[in-house]
């Protein structure tokens, strides 16, 4: 049987298929931190709980889902964590797109890896730390994002929450 803090990081690992913030918010401990690293790739962060919600929100307004794939959980009583690691395939909305780009090419594929350290109870992720893929994540990701948001804009469309987001190194 998977234990409460396995349960709980596969809830977390699963909401990102589509951007689910209600499976999100059941999740987070009201003190949750959430940090990226490395820190070579100047991120923002460490977002609070409220930070992570508000991001989510910047997500949905240029992906349908940003689908996180695990490859391998490990289950840690003994630290009261679960790191995963996992790939990810993004999917852009229609509306963010533009005819500049082949399909193909906005598809992005990453890998992380993600610590997750649980309260006591298993049931509530006080801390996330995520590992981007750094190459590919400045390479391809931040641009895509920055292209998605520019084309929504474009196009009049809210962007909703005015959380950072790394494409917002473009803006």
């Amino acid at each position: 049987m998977a234990s409460k803090r396995l349960e709980t990081a596969k809830v977390f690992i699963n909401h990102f298929a589509t951007l689910d913030r209600e499976a999100l918010e059941s999740v987070l401990a009201e003190n949750s931190l959430y940090q990226f690293a490395p820190a070579a790739l100047n991120l923002f962060g460490p977002l609070d709980r409220q930070g992570m919600l508000d991001h989510n929100t910047t997500l949905r307004n240029i992906f349908n889902g940003f689908a996180v794939i695990p490859k391998e959980y490990i289950d840690s009583e003994i630290d009261n964590k679960v790191v995963v690691w996992a790939t990810s395939r993004t999917d852009f909305r229609d509306d963010a797109k533009d005819d500049g780009l082949r399909a193909e090419d906005w598809v992005y594929e990453g890998e992380y890896v993600f610590i997750l350290s649980m309260d006591e109870a298993g049931e509530r992720i006080t801390r996330v730390i995520e590992f981007l893929d750094s190459k590919k994540t400045a390479e391809k990701l931040v641009g895509l994002m920055a292209r998605a948001k520019q084309n929504r804009a474009k196009n009049g469309l809210d962007r909703g929450s005015d959380s950072y987001c790394p494409g917002d190194m473009y803006d």
